[in-house]
């Protein structure tokens, strides 16, 4: 199969869908359709205040925690045959993923999965594969 996407991005959590979204996009590297697979991350710093020491101890947990999650992904990726690379940030998911995408330049789509929500939690909260959806300017495949 000839390659159709040079770079794609695959947006992590430590959910099912998650999961199914790693397994998707491997298996299209595998195949050959996606040349380079980045796995990123975002976990949630907002509420960690850096000025304050206790804190800082708290942003090192979450940049582990983080980290070991990306590893777990990656792993199941090179049991495909795929390498990845590997980013991490802390913020709020779908404005770092458009940011990553917008600053970067250089990704032809976007692998994530797509939380279940309820109507209520869909209409007040939006989802981050919603926003991203709507917001950027490549191909985005939902898996569900």
């Amino acid at each position: 199969m000839e390659i159709i996407f040079n770079k794609a991005l695959v947006p992590i959590d430590d959910s099912e869908q998650s999961l199914r979204a790693v397994s998707k996009a491997a298996d299209l590297a595998a195949a050959g359709v996606i040349k380079n697979l980045v796995l990123l991350n975002v976990y949630d710093s907002s509420k960690v205040d850096i000025t304050k020491l206790h804190n800082q101890d708290k942003l090192d947990e979450l940049r582990g925690d983080s980290l070991e999650l990306l590893q777990k992904y990656e792993d199941i990726m090179v049991e495909k045959g795929v390498h990845p690379h590997l980013k991490r940030a802390g913020g709020e998911p779908s404005s770092l993923i458009l940011d990553v995408v917008e600053n970067d330049g250089t990704y032809d789509i976007i692998i994530m999965g797509s939380r279940k929500l309820n109507k209520f939690q869909e209409l007040t909260l939006g989802s981050v594969s919603d926003r991203v959806t709507r917001l950027v300017d490549i191909p985005v495949l939902i898996v569900k």
